[in-house]
């Protein structure tokens, strides 16, 4: 192993736009239809752990669940013929930021969406946005003002399916992961304020 290889596997540098939008009026609105043949369902309590059971493989995702599980975020599934093609998380209160390593405390009012997954052999059908405005349903039904998020520098299709429901850029955000060391260039999030232990 030489020193490029040392670099890139303890080194590793995360460009991430900051997005948000603010709920009112048109979030309660019906949500973009799913495609056909796929159905998107919030699981309850219970199916979410057994999906937290059945799709935490590595012990790096397991602060995150713990986040998700004692502070009820919900879990939007799409469905197509009874397998799941899509998943993404909205979280309330406090969620986990892998790249910074711990729990931040959301300012009130305020959910994050997060883990969004959509299979590759269904992507470009318009799950992604269907699971988008589900999650901002559901926190507009919930009552919450503002939902932000996260999305990888190059992620066009996750940015495009926010962008079409709403969400605008509020600020970049650079994150340098290394062993023992993990330092961002601003704040994870857009209100200095919503950083707290």
């Amino acid at each position: 192993m030489g020193p490029g290889d040392f670099l890139r596997n303890h080194f590793r540098m995360y460009r991430l736009w900051i997005l948000e939008r603010d709920l009112d009026a048109t979030a309660a609105e019906e949500p973009e239809p799913a495609p056909a043949n796929v159905e998107i369902r919030f699981l309850d309590r219970h199916a979410r752990r057994d999906w937290i059971c059945q799709h935490a493989g590595r012990e790096a995702d397991w602060p995150q669940f713990r986040a998700a599980l004692l502070h009820d975020h919900d879990l939007v599934v799409a469905w197509q013929d009874g397998q799941p093609i899509g998943w993404a998380w909205i979280g309330y209160v406090r969620v986990f930021l892998p790249p910074l390593g711990r729990e931040i405390c959301l300012p009130a009012g305020t959910a994050y969406l997060y883990e969004a997954f959509v299979r590759p052999s269904a992507r470009g059908r318009g799950i992604g946005r269907a699971l988008v405005g589900a999650r901002c349903q559901r926190a507009a039904s919930l009552g919450y003002a503002r939902l932000l998020t996260h999305v990888l520098d190059g992620n066009v299709p996750s940015l495009r399916a926010l962008r079409t429901h709403g969400f605008s850029t509020s600020g970049r955000t650079h994150f340098l992961r290394a062993p023992l060391v993990r330092v961002w260039t601003r704040s994870p999030l857009p209100a200095p304020s919503a950083v707290q232990s």
